[in-house]
């Protein structure tokens, strides 16, 4: 009975903390350091409780260990830019609160973890939560920005028309295939010789349609929706988490620049030149983690000779700032800068921890189990 209070109890007080944190990221991109610790605070108190109450440190030691897990993997996090100073704070105080991933549903895989793996679970279902968020909020800045949306529309309206082609080709072909029990499979090998045909590619899926039409016109029908469907919103999709760029970055002046804004381009100096410095990729990362290469590591998250970072979620420092507007005066580089208008992080959080309450610690169990 007392386990039960407590758990529930520190599941409630995360919610209301990561509503609360919500609030205060989207109005006015901050998550104060009162909540911060007073969920880090809140957190060992409960499990202090617990642990006088059944007359077993474990709990309260769990919870410490939740808090300095949280806060070092958060940590983490903020070094390679990921995260913002108050992410780290918020992932400690969740941390406290949760030192095993909550998990409403008790079975099997969907159960939580008996070692602590809530930071990375919670971590992981926010990355998943923040495809549908992204989204919305890249809809929102688009429908606000005629020019960019005009640009962008002008962009898509050959491949849309191209992947209407391409599913009435497909839909035609999966429809002779099926009709004759023929592997359906085959249909993407029709669509890469179908590539090749060029300008006269209208005149197969033409010929095509027309054979669908006579053989099963309701199974061509429903093909073509399907295939349009699918292929127009999957292109939709990843042209607009591609346009982020675009839809999230505007142009200031160096002089107006002010402390924690997000820069664009990473400037790097190269001999007496100042050069953007090449991005990284996670699959870079984990191969020097795999190799052990702390050097290279190292070079990668911090490269020598860096002026300014865009992968840095804390953005510009004061430092920082004095040394752009200097070089800027000096003509080293231009007077105006690309800055990024970067979208909170915290409601990506509380729609994860909604996914840990679910699912637990399937996600990484999953993850682990593929290596």
């Amino acid at each position: 009975m007392i386990e039960n209070l407590i758990y529930y109890s520190a599941i409630v007080v995360s919610l209301l903390g990561l509503l609360a944190a919500t609030y205060t990221d989207l109005k006015a991109r901050i998550v104060p350091n009162k909540l911060n610790y007073g969920l880090a605070i809140t957190g060992l108190l409960i499990f202090a409780i617990q642990s006088i109450l059944v007359s077993d440190p474990t709990p309260l030691i769990y919870s410490i260990f939740g808090l300095i897990y949280g806060f070092v993997f958060g940590w983490i996090l903020w070094k390679i830019g990921v995260f913002a100073g108050g992410d780290v704070k918020l992932f400690m105080g969740l941390g406290a609160l949760n030192p095993l991933t909550p998990a409403l549903i008790k079975a099997g895989l969907l159960s939580t973890a008996i070692i602590p793996l809530f930071p990375i679970s919670l971590f992981l279902y926010s990355l998943i939560a923040f495809l549908p968020y992204g989204l919305f909020v890249i809809c929102i800045k688009l429908m606000q920005n005629k020019k960019t949306q005009k640009i962008i529309f002008e962009e898509m309206k050959p491949k849309i028309i191209l992947a209407i082609h391409s599913s009435l080709f497909a839909a035609a072909i999966y429809t002779i295939l099926s009709t004759y029990q023929i592997n359906t499979w085959i249909t993407i090998l029709a669509l890469i010789i179908w590539g090749f045909f060029g300008a006269n590619k209208k005149y197969v899926t033409l010929l095509s349609i027309i054979v669908a039409i006579i053989i099963n016109l309701t199974l061509l029908l429903q093909g073509t929706i399907t295939a349009m469907l699918v292929s127009v919103i999957l292109y939709t999709i990843i042209k607009l988490l591609f346009s982020t760029r675009k839809l999230l970055s505007k142009e200031i002046e160096v002089k107006k620049l002010q402390e924690g804004m997000i820069p664009a381009k990473t400037l790097i100096w190269k001999g007496k030149n100042i050069v953007e410095a090449e991005g990284f990729s996670l699959k870079q990362i984990i191969k020097y983690i795999k190799q052990q290469n702390t050097v290279a590591l190292n070079e990668v998250i911090n490269p020598k000779n860096e002026i300014i970072s865009a992968r840095k979620a804390r953005g510009l420092t004061i430092e920082e700032l004095k040394e752009v507007k200097k070089l800027a005066a000096k003509g080293l580089i231009p007077k105006k800068m690309l800055i990024k208008d970067s979208m909170p992080f915290v409601p990506t959080m509380l729609l994860g921890y909604i996914l840990c309450l679910v699912l637990g610690d399937f996600a990484l169990l999953i993850i682990m189990g593929l290596f």
